[in-house]
């Protein structure tokens, strides 16, 4: 139960962080590597990660 709990969260506190730091600071590494790992995980997600995987689809259509 704690694990469908906490991908909500990591959305949110991944937009948070995402929202919070400055263009010019974005660790651009980081943010692709964290893109690909999104794309692994969407490309058969588990039921827990749906929302996630919807705010994944939506910030890749507006990049």
């Amino acid at each position: 139960m704690s694990s469908q709990r906490g991908l909500p969260f990591f959305s949110v506190v991944v937009g948070v962080t995402l929202l919070a730091t400055p263009i010019a600071g974005l660790p651009l590494a980081e943010l692709e590597a964290l893109n690909r790992e999104l794309g692994r995980l969407c490309r058969n997600p588990p039921p827990e990660a749906l929302a996630v995987c919807r705010i994944h689809a939506r910030l890749i259509r507006v990049m």
